[in-house]
């Protein structure tokens, strides 16, 4: 009895309880943003997005992040420094990310201005295509 039981509730979250149909594919699929975040920016900004003291800025609180979407995409995609960013020498110079998809970079974007206790709108990709077309100043 106990090894039916045993068996019966290792296979429950299999069975999904009664439901014969997958989650939605957004409900499975870990946020793109955050991905984009671990693969390339959380070794310079840290997994809890606090920097590391003296050589690379914390993303938490950061004016820059929570200032103007349109200083940050281009800041992020052509390495153009925006007025809200701090005076800052850092051992590294944070590289341009233009090789990421429009979607990858307002993913990414929104992730920042919306972890790490931050609170800023979302960036959508059409105003990262958009900054993109217009091009590196």
């Amino acid at each position: 009895m106990r090894r039916s039981l045993a068996l019966t509730l290792c296979l429950l979250p299999l069975a999904g309880c009664g439901s014969d149909q997958d989650p939605p594919a957004a409900a499975r699929a870990p946020d793109r943003g955050a991905q984009v975040y671990a693969m390339h920016c959380a070794t310079c900004h840290q997994r809890d997005g606090r920097g590391l003291a003296g050589a690379q800025p914390s993303v938490a609180g950061s004016p820059t992040v929570l200032g103007p979407a349109d200083e940050l995409i281009r800041w992020v995609m052509f390495g153009e420094r925006p007025p809200t960013l701090a005076a800052y020498r850092g051992v590294v110079v944070m590289p341009a990310f233009a090789w990421l998809s429009d979607e990858d970079l307002a993913g990414v974007l929104t992730h920042v201005r919306q972890s790490f206790g931050n609170d800023a709108p979302p960036v959508d990709p059409a105003s990262v295509a958009a900054i993109r077309a217009v091009g590196k100043p």
